[in-house]
């Protein structure tokens, strides 16, 4: 299995629009609905139809999968995530076979003035794979807290990766953004490959594969299923932030189906 694992992580191509590294449902509401006095009720937090954009809202690229729409101290607010049609290019000197490449959009938008106003984009994508292809979000991933208590909401994304030609972890990304700061986690997923339950092969402590020598990732590849980079995007956030993010992690970081686009 390694061998097709390593070429899969080599084809992951990320193009995103913030400076720092590459980018990178239904949303789901937390159980019990809370109001804070800075002006965010979780009972705001609504899916969309996909079958229409609301009225001022810019055509997006690709196909929507999904769609949210909610209320905070700024206002009202709306996530949209695509994808892209799937591009095949020929085989050529450089690939023997035909590839594939598909793109992952994620904007968020704020209505003021009555005008719907962008206030983040992402950008990612699967480039030029040969394998089992997916890229979108995973299902019920979506969250919008106000885990502050300041009254702006926090949006938290988590989609997965895959080009393979085994039973490979997925590439997983988890993206909080509050505003134009954003922090993440990207890591690997957890697979059903055999008789033990996926569940039991989470790690109890899913951090730092940073702090793994490529060496014995080498000899241990098991130690990538997962587990996450860094949280070293988590530093300058409120502690509460980073506890969320690895609990979201936690919660959906095992595989539930193999999809294939």
């Amino acid at each position: 299995m390694r061998p097709a694992f390593w070429l899969a992580s080599l084809l992951f191509v990320a193009a995103c629009s913030e400076p720092h590294s590459p980018a990178e449902t239904k949303a789901a509401p937390p159980a019990a609905a809370t109001v804070d006095s800075a002006g965010f009720n979780s009972t705001t937090v609504k899916s969309l139809p996909l079958r229409q954009l609301p009225a001022g809202v810019p055509r997006q690229p690709g196909k929507v999968l999904e769609m949210t729409q909610w209320t905070d101290a700024n206002g009202p607010n709306l996530l949209l995530i695509s994808r892209s049609a799937v591009q095949t290019l020929p085989a050529g000197p450089d690939d023997p076979n035909d590839v594939q490449s598909v793109s992952l959009y994620a904007r968020q938008y704020v209505q003021r003035a009555g005008k719907w106003k962008e206030l983040w984009h992402l950008q990612d994508g699967v480039e030029r794979c040969a394998f089992d292809m997916w890229l979108g979000p995973v299902p019920g991933a979506v969250a919008v807290t106000d885990l502050d208590a300041d009254g702006r909401t926090e949006t938290t994304l988590v989609y997965k990766l895959v080009c393979r030609s085994d039973v490979s972890p997925a590439d997983l990304k988890l993206i909080m953004r509050e505003g134009s700061d954003k922090y993440a986690l990207r890591g690997h997923t957890v697979v059903q490959y055999d008789s033990v339950p996926a569940a039991q092969r989470i790690p109890a402590d899913a951090c730092c594969l940073d702090t793994i020598s490529a060496a014995r990732l080498e000899e241990e590849y098991e130690l990538l299923t997962g587990r996450y980079e860094t949280e070293k995007e988590f530093r300058q956030a409120p502690s509460a932030f980073l506890r969320f993010a690895r609990q979201h992690w936690r919660r959906w970081v095992v595989e539930q189906e193999m999809g294939q686009l």
